[in-house]
């Protein structure tokens, strides 16, 4: 990351395990050298943060001071040797992790076809298991149905729940340069 950091304009963060927290970190230490967010993708099961070169010059100062931390061997705002932040930086780290989440959460498939394709999945089992018997059969398919149900609803409230946590942290912060407009909330 270091070397990405010297040598580039855009800086891209991968996770193979898809460890948001891990990226959080990662994400606030290249801020510290002069980035700033840009947005998160999903590849397979490989999370990608993207990072672009931040111009003002307050990003700047914080480079320059940074470099000098990193002469004396410390990782900026982070315990030594380690990528677990320290406590008057977790908050933020705490909030780069939520929109992490919540733009790989944004960057999954869209729900109404995972919807088709889990429905069409308990009807395959349904299907699968007549020669059971039919109540077997019926009793398997609906049990898949509100399984698949209850997980996609789980997915609809974890995503609502981080964009709830962000739109506080913006308001809290007076901050209105987020990438993505969050949403509105739907209840």
């Amino acid at each position: 990351m270091l070397r990405q950091v010297a040598t580039r304009d855009v800086v891209v963060l991968d996770d193979r395990a898809g460890s948001p927290r891990r990226l959080a970190a990662l994400t606030y230490i290249a801020v510290q050298y002069g980035f700033r967010y840009e947005r998160t993708s999903r590849v397979g099961q490989t999370l990608q943060v993207r990072l672009v070169r931040d111009s003002r010059p307050e990003a700047r100062e914080r480079s320059t001071a940074a470099l000098g931390r990193l002469a004396a061997g410390r990782a900026p705002g982070m315990r030594p040797g380690t990528l677990r932040p320290l406590p008057d930086v977790a908050p933020t780290v705490s909030l780069l992790k939520t929109r992490i989440e919540f733009d790989s959460l944004d960057d999954d498939l869209d729900w109404r076809r995972k919807a088709v394709f889990m429905s069409a999945s308990a009807a395959f089992m349904a299907l699968l298991l007549i020669p059971a018997g039919w109540t077997a059969s019926l009793a398997a398919g609906a049990m898949m149905a509100a399984v698949f149900a209850l997980l996609l609803r789980l997915e609809v409230v974890r995503k609502d729940r981080l964009a709830r946590r962000l739109r506080s942290a913006d308001r809290n912060s007076r901050r209105t340069n987020l990438r993505n407009p969050l949403p509105k909330r739907r209840h």
